[in-house]
């Protein structure tokens, strides 16, 4: 029997939200998708929140919490009386639930509920550790609601990172002026400052091979990334001496990042600077790829303009994703290139050192491509660059192509059988 079968004639959401206390999770996890499933009146998404305030069985997982899957589910389909609901219940929600109405109030695409964001952020903004920024960096918007006030919340150096994210968001889709800011810019460029003084300084480990084995650098990278970047859009001389002073690093990420700021700023980056970052497989095609949308393509260095050192970068930009090899393999090197008209495709074998165990370190195949070359050589690949981590001892090049283009296309296949 279907859960609102058994409900048939009650009030559904009053007893749904009384099925969410039941010790059993599966009973609660029942009621849970009953509820999601369900097109919902005002008056019940109302109850809904008004529940969240409320304390519910916990459950096995430790990140799994009723009330802000309540909140999510409001959020889905949302009304515009939610945002004073939300406003009034956020004081008895519990921490994750507090996330959740945030991510939500800055997910909904509504005036209203960027100022009740801002509001509530306020009340909680140094206790957080990360902010909830629900879609402002994918939908940007709101700049007199959020600028600079939450500018004022970056003392939380937890947060700063995020909050600078979307600043940097606005200003790369021209929707900020530095004017804008101003009242915040002295913080913001000691913020820069100070972000490159720990990057040039930084001390590895010993033991460390390369970065890519120190997690609390790489957690750093990505937060001086941003910082590095937004410098390029803050004209002051301390962000510029600052940028200047990172070009002499060994992190070719970040001296990318502040080599592209200075250009912003009106600076010039000398040959071997230009030479270095693009010489480096992890930073060319977003060196050439910057230079060019800032219409500065004379630049980059002819060296690397070519159509394998742009699919040996395409490569490593996929296998760095945390979800494949997580880092820039030790080496890596061209083996086959397939032409199918003006497509190319680019066949790579690449490896790691793991001195622990040998059976890590053999070299494996990668695709990088396809590359439409009819109008020269391009960053753009056409969806197929992959790996499925087979040894490159396995097969013959022709082999691994096959393997690794049939099972691309296999995915897209699916994937557009399920969007029909």
């Amino acid at each position: 029997m279907k859960i609102l079968d058994f409900f048939k004639g009650k009030e559904r959401v009053d007893k749904l939200i009384e099925e969410l206390q039941n010790p059993n999770e599966e009973k609660r996890e029942e009621a849970l998708k009953a509820i999601s499933e369900m097109e919902l009146t005002l008056t019940e998404g109302i109850k809904l929140l008004e529940a969240c305030k409320g304390e519910f069985p916990k459950s096995k997982y430790e990140w799994k919490d009723i009330s802000s899957d309540l909140i999510a589910i409001c959020a889905a389909r949302p009304y515009g009386e939610y945002i004073l609901k939300i406003e009034n219940i956020y004081k008895d929600l519990n921490n994750n639930a507090k996330i959740a109405a945030l991510n939500f109030l800055a997910s909904y695409d509504n005036e209203k509920a960027l100022i009740s964001y801002v509001k509530l952020l306020e009340k909680d903004c140094q206790k957080l550790m990360s902010l909830p920024v629900g879609n402002l960096n994918g939908n940007p918007r709101g700049i007199d609601i959020l600028f600079p006030r939450i500018l004022k919340f970056a003392d939380n150096k937890d947060i700063a990172v995020d909050i600078y994210m979307i600043l940097l968001t606005c200003f790369n889709n021209g929707l900020i002026r530095e004017e804008k800011i101003e009242s915040s810019k002295a913080v913001i460029v000691q913020d820069i400052v100070d972000m490159a003084h720990r990057i040039i300084n930084y001390k590895f480990n010993e033991d460390d091979k390369s970065l890519w084995d120190n997690d609390d650098y790489l957690d750093l990278r990505y937060s001086a990334g941003v910082y590095f970047d937004l410098g390029g859009y803050i004209n002051d001389p301390e962000v510029i001496l600052s940028l200047r002073g990172l070009m002499k690093i060994k992190d070719m990420r970040l001296k990318m990042f502040a080599g592209v700021s200075l250009i912003k700023l009106g600076e010039n980056l000398s040959e071997e600077d230009a030479l270095e970052i693009a010489g480096d497989n992890e930073t060319r095609n977003w060196f050439y790829i910057n230079l060019k949308g800032l219409d500065k393509l004379e630049v980059y260095p002819e060296k690397y303009n070519t159509q394998s050192f742009f699919a040996e970068s395409n490569m490593v930009d996929w296998l760095v994703y945390p979800t494949e090899l997580g880092r820039v393999p030790d080496e890596i090197e061209l083996m086959n290139v397939f032409t199918d008209g003006d497509d190319e495709y680019y066949l790579f074998r690449f490896r790691c050192e793991n001195e622990e165990d040998p059976e890590e370190s053999k070299w494996m195949a990668g695709l990088s491509g396809p590359f439409n070359t009819s109008e020269g050589a391009t960053t753009s690949a056409g969806g197929y660059t992959f790996s499925r981590f087979d040894k490159w001892e396995d097969k013959t090049p022709e082999e691994h192509m096959k393997s690794i283009v049939g099972n691309i296309g296999e995915f897209w296949k699916k994937r557009a059988e399920e969007l029909e």
